[in-house]
């Protein structure tokens, strides 16, 4: 990307491609014993 905008832009995009389970499985794998299913 050529601007910062730009590129944030993209990050906003890549963000809403992760789902969930992903997101907990990240944790759970990170060892935070809280994470709650």
């Amino acid at each position: 990307k050529r601007t910062v905008e730009d590129t944030w832009r993209h990050i906003g995009h890549l963000v809403e491609t992760i789902e969930a389970a992903e997101c907990m499985n990240y944790f759970a794998n990170a060892g935070y014993a809280s994470v709650k299913t």
